[in-house]
């Protein structure tokens, strides 16, 4: 660890979870005092079944737990459908989370090399009853109501407003890669879309009606479920299918409004594309494998700028390290910056680090003895700090350790803080450098001047 990132960080917090640790961790105000608290999910790792579900504060205080805590159900290879928001809209939040379906008859996946030796099951061939959207009561944890979904629909789910409420009081569900469904604030299901629907889908209302569209995959769905545009997958990736079976997918999306009024949909599989509303793409990069893909104003001589991780080792067979790589919002690369060996996990946020009209770039996993850094726009690092053994895990020294990461202004400075997070512990790293404002001048005792 460097001199610089020993002086420039601050650990605020730093506490070990235990039995209810988890690698999926959700952050808002839950006991009501207005500060922003802690949600741990934990589940059974091959169905990925939510089991327990555990409320702390920044600090690790228990406020209330729905279900048995177990350090077994801690590891997650990937999201869980588990929210906080204040879902009806009366001042307190609630937290939403999915409760799976029977899986009657089960498609089991063997998981790839570097993981623990244990079947996946992402759907079922025939499910029983349906799957079921819990909503709890953020101060206690009770059970506030309930609704039922599609079966297949419990990987994941944001909120939107796709019926002209004026907030985001609908829901998109999906299961992992196959299908996606908009439905309404009272249950109903509204629409179903089906195709390859990558990790995680991205919503914004693209085309002025009070509505939300739903950038997803390859396609660009209106609110009402009407397809504005589709890809064929087989021309924008590889063609290939991954060893579990799953065709070549999106793996990052985001959209962003441009200051003339116009939108750019990006998204990253075997590399960077940018495309215009239409579906238009407007440019692309091939890459090994663009796993995040965000779009931030990180300097000041483009309007906006794209951020790009480029996984490296195993996904490729010379062992080359990942990549973080920069370019303008036209597709012109800024800069690259190899990360370490053995970060192929690697993954990016933009932060705001250091409080001012730039943004930073937070990049964790990255390879081994400094797993976590944070560049600014001209591809420096400004800090860099470790993560200790009793949180990171894993013996073996190839591997940069199983946490994750996430970013928010909890102490509400104009400034975002780093939480890192495992199954065993957590851990918040503030800036300690002054925060710069503008100077202050015609100073006076009378201040009434």
């Amino acid at each position: 660890m460097s001199r610089e990132s020993t002086t420039s960080t601050h650990l605020v917090s730093s506490f070990l979870t235990r039995d209810f640790g988890a690698e999926t961790v959700r952050i808002g105000d839950l006991n009501g005092d207005g500060a922003p608290d802690l949600l741990y999910t934990q589940c059974s790792y091959g169905q990925r079944d939510i089991t327990c579900l555990t409320a702390t504060t920044l600090t690790g205080e228990i406020l209330w737990q729905v279900g048995a805590p177990s350090a077994e159900n801690s590891d997650v290879y990937g999201d869980l459908p588990v929210q906080i928001y204040d879902w009806d809209n009366d001042g307190h939040n609630e937290v939403l989370y999915i409760k799976q379906a029977i899986y009657a008859d089960p498609v089991l996946y063997d998981e790839p090399p570097l993981y623990k030796e244990r079947k996946i099951c992402e759907r079922a061939r025939r499910y029983e009853g349906d799957a079921v959207m819990v909503v709890l009561d953020g101060m206690s944890g009770k059970e506030k109501g309930s609704f039922p979904i599609p079966a297949p629909a419990d990987a994941g789910f944001l909120f939107a407003d796709l019926t002209g409420r004026g907030r985001r009081e609908d829901l998109v569900v999906k299961d992992e890669y196959w299908n996606m469904w908009g439905m309404s604030h009272a249950g109903e299901v509204l629409w179903h879309w089906q195709g390859s629907t990558g990790h995680y889908p991205a919503v914004a209302d693209v085309d002025g009606d009070g509505c939300e569209e739903v950038f997803v995959g390859y396609a660009l769905i209106d609110h009402d479920g009407t397809v504005l545009f589709q890809k064929d997958w087989e021309g924008w990736g590889d063609g290939k299918e991954d060893p579990w079976g799953v065709p070549d997918h999106q793996d990052a999306t985001y959209i962003v409004r441009l200051g003339d009024g116009s939108w750019r949909l990006l998204f990253g599989n075997g590399g960077v594309h940018c495309l215009a509303v239409d579906g238009t793409e407007l440019w692309h990069h091939k890459l090994q494998e663009a796993q995040h893909v965000v779009c931030g104003h990180f300097r000041n001589d483009s309007e906006l700028q794209v951020a790009v991780i480029d996984r490296g080792y195993p996904r490729t067979l010379e062992g080359k390290p990942a990549d973080l790589l920069l370019y303008d919002i036209d597709g012109r690369e800024l800069w690259k910056r190899p990360q370490l060996a053995c970060g192929w996990c690697a993954a990016i946020l933009d932060i705001r680090w250091n409080g001012g009209d730039l943004q930073e770039i937070l990049i964790y996993k990255r390879g081994m003895h400094s797993p976590i850094a944070i560049y600014d726009g001209q591809g420096n690092v400004v800090d860099e700090f470790d993560v200790p053994a009793e949180i990171r895990g894993f013996d073996d020294p190839t591997i940069p350790g199983n946490y994750y990461c996430c970013r928010a202004d909890i102490w509400g400075d104009s400034r975002d803080e780093v939480l890192v997070f495992s199954g065993r512990g957590t851990q918040i790293h503030a800036n300690c450098r002054p925060l710069a404002i503008p100077t202050l001048y015609n100073n006076t005792l009378y201040h009434g001047m």
